[in-house]
């Protein structure tokens, strides 16, 4: 007798919920997320909403470029120490130089 051996469908969880255009909505927020449900609703942001999102990602880009930057400004001065011992120790001796 031949087995069969693929899974089972999955039920449905929920079914599908089409909200019209301006329908009255239980909750004034413009983005929520339903944890019984797991529902997202994602609408238009306004003008002043995309102007603070903007303003957000631009503060981001700033904060990473300036901690960018202060971690290779600490790198130079180490750099240069290590350089400095190289010399002086003469690790950076005559390349060209046989060996005995």
């Amino acid at each position: 007798m031949p087995q069969n051996n693929q899974p089972e469908a999955e039920e449905p969880r929920g079914s599908v919920e089409i909200i019209p255009p301006h329908a009255e909505t239980r909750s004034s927020s413009r983005i929520w997320i339903a944890t019984g449900s797991h529902r997202v609703k994602v609408v238009k942001l306004g003008p002043l909403g995309s102007i603070l999102l903007a303003f957000g990602f631009a503060l981001a880009l700033a904060l990473g470029f300036i901690f960018l930057t202060g971690a290779f400004l600490v790198l130079i001065p180490v750099v240069a120490v290590l350089g400095a011992i190289a010399y002086l120790t003469g690790a950076s001796g005559n390349p060209f130089r046989r060996l005995p």
